[in-house]
């Protein structure tokens, strides 16, 4: 499935209004009088914060506030705050980010209770009542796994198979820092279960994906960046990352494959920023109807159902609710067993030599010489 870069392109217009750059303020301490909000996000998400920051400032709890902002590949930025870069709002590609700020204590381990308690979303409400596509607390945007290709799609990618085959160049990230390469992994992964496969075949297949990956950017950013400078005949990416590019005129193409992934985009307050009224108004508008328009206007699948509703035309279907894999569906206890199992980087055998039990994608990147 193939998206129309014309169509994409007049809605980026739609919302240029919102994207003034940023009133920039010296990094200070925040306290509950502060009008300063240190943002820390990952690497992508820069030019949304421009436009959300732009379009809170004009509100009546955005007047006076200025922001700090630091955008990078989402582990490391993770273990920049883990280790005292001052912050007040995380945005980072995944959970396992956010647990690790919550181990160094600089996020409270119920974070995923703020969507509720400063946002008033509640995403456990159903039927009529229900105001998030899925349930997952704390999650602030949804996206989706995609190919970008060269225009005219030259190696001919349409599916997951396609990614293997001989003389195909394939960019992705480094799991290691970025949080884009573990969804994108994920996704090539769940693709073979929902067509079947056993997790053993699966494994296999993320073998020779990942044999076929031949440039590793510390982050999604950088590997789109390292793209469109000509390099390598595909890749995996985040979908609203793709569809920014797209808006601001590379000679991209993006293909949908028939399975993705779900991405679930995570934000919290940390300690300092629970004690930063300004800091807790900022949260409460990235979640709100004004602030999730503004993600779908920079190509972010909404979280609020009823803004996800107005802007159903923007994004593929799938036909098929497996078709769109979540951590969930791979294990039940989500990013506390899934991250062990594909990216520890101690790779454990059970009596199977072959097929790891923990650190799946360290071997076969081992393997691959990465």
């Amino acid at each position: 499935m193939q998206l129309s870069i014309q169509h994409f392109a007049r809605r980026a217009l739609a919302g240029l209004v919102l994207c003034l750059p940023l009133v920039n303020a010296s990094m200070q301490n925040a306290d509950a009088t502060s009008t300063t909000v240190r943002v820390v996000g990952y690497s992508i998400v820069r030019s949304a914060f421009t436009a959300l920051e732009t379009a809170f400032a004009a509100t009546p709890a955005g007047a006076n506030v200025t922001f700090t902002n630091s955008f990078g590949a989402s582990g490391t930025q993770a273990t920049n705050v883990a280790n005292g870069q001052p912050a007040d709002l995380v945005n980072f590609s995944l959970e396992p980010d956010i647990s690790t700020v919550v181990a160094s204590g600089h996020v409270a381990a119920n974070w995923k209770a703020q969507s509720v308690k400063y946002a008033g979303v509640n995403p456990s409400y159903t039927g009529k009542r229900q105001q998030t596509v899925y349930t997952t607390p704390g999650i602030v945007t949804d996206s989706i796994v995609v190919f970008v290709v060269r225009p005219g799609n030259p190696k001919n990618i349409k599916d997951w198979d396609d990614l293997t085959k001989t003389g195909v160049n394939i960019i992705n990230p480094d799991p290691r820092s970025s949080g884009s390469a573990k969804w994108n992994l994920l996704a090539g992964y769940s693709a073979q279960l929902s067509a079947g496969k056993t997790s053993a075949k699966a494994q296999d297949f993320l073998g020779r994906l990942i044999q076929n990956i031949t440039i590793q950017p510390t982050s999604g950013s950088l590997a789109l960046a390292s793209f469109i400078a000509g390099n390598g005949d595909v890749l995996l990416s985040y979908e609203d990352d793709a569809l920014a590019a797209i808006a601001a005129g590379k000679a991209i193409q993006i293909v949908t494959p028939p399975t993705s992934f779900l991405i679930e985009n995570p934000a919290a307050l940390t300690k300092s920023g629970e004690t930063n009224q300004a800091a807790k108004d900022f949260y409460k508008f990235i979640f709100s109807t004004a602030g999730q328009t503004i993600w779908a206007q920079q190509g972010y699948r909404p979280v609020l159902k009823s803004v996800a509703t107005s802007n159903n035309s923007s994004f593929p279907k799938f036909a098929k609710a497996k078709s769109l894999y979540t951590v969930n569906a791979l294990n039940k206890q989500g990013w506390s067993a899934v991250d062990p199992m594909f990216f520890s980087p101690t790779v454990t055998f059970g009596s199977d030599k072959k097929h790891p039990k923990t650190g799946i994608v360290t071997h076969f990147l081992q393997l691959a010489g990465h």
